[in-house]
């Protein structure tokens, strides 16, 4: 019952969700964020970025070191590598 509310009022509100990685490079250590954006009928209605781990380079190899232990590591690693890619 509460997905069909939820969808019931994504449709009526106009009601969009973003979320989207954030890579920052600083001194040989890539930090990532998450940020996450409410849109209301093309509007911002609520936004957030959060800190979500550490990317580090060692013996050749990529390694993360997430802050929580909550987050979709997976997630962040796709969208890492495309966004390696795509430079």
């Amino acid at each position: 019952m509460d997905e069909h509310i939820k969808s019931l009022a994504e449709v009526l509100f106009d009601i969009d969700e973003i979320t989207e990685y954030i890579f920052h490079e600083i001194c040989g250590l890539t930090f990532v964020f998450k940020s996450e954006m409410l849109l209301m009928k093309s509007r911002i209605s609520s936004a957030t970025i959060i800190p979500v781990g550490i990317i580090y380079e060692e013996n050749g190899e990529y390694y993360l070191a997430p802050l929580y232990d909550t987050i979709n590591i997976d997630e962040i690693i796709k969208s890492y590598v495309e966004s390696c890619l795509s430079h």
